[in-house]
């Protein structure tokens, strides 16, 4: 048995950045779930990894702060970071810089992840 399973938590976040009225809502999710000592794992699908883009600045858009935070996450809690191979490599034929080690996986070994998890959450 993993350690901590019972407090494990798979966070699934689908959601582009920018793309909804709260901008910061899985990752406020993602620090509630630290605050409250669950083991981590993030699974970005799709363009949703852009959320972690480190040079993404919204405020010639007067949209808000925030997705920088991503990266106090590993200080709050045993987190691992999950992402689309695809997207991966797309960030990086661009450029794209990540606030964050993600691991790239397939979609059946993402499945496979969060199954494992006690508890999993979709946002």
């Amino acid at each position: 048995m993993r350690p901590h399973a019972d407090r494990s938590l798979a966070l699934i976040v689908r959601g582009r950045p920018y793309a909804r009225r709260a901008p910061r809502a899985d990752l406020d999710l993602a620090l509630a779930a630290a605050a409250l000592d669950f083991r981590l794992e993030v699974y970005f699908l799709g363009e949703a990894l852009l959320q972690l883009a480190a040079d993404r600045d919204g405020a010639a858009a007067r949209l808000p702060p925030g997705y920088r935070a991503w990266a106090a996450l590993p200080d709050l809690a045993d987190v691992r970071m999950f992402g689309e191979r695809a997207w991966l490599q797309r960030c990086a034929e661009h450029g794209i810089e990540l606030l964050l080690p993600v691991e790239g996986i397939d979609e059946g070994q993402m499945s496979a992840g969060w199954r494992r998890c006690r508890n999993a959450l979709v946002v």
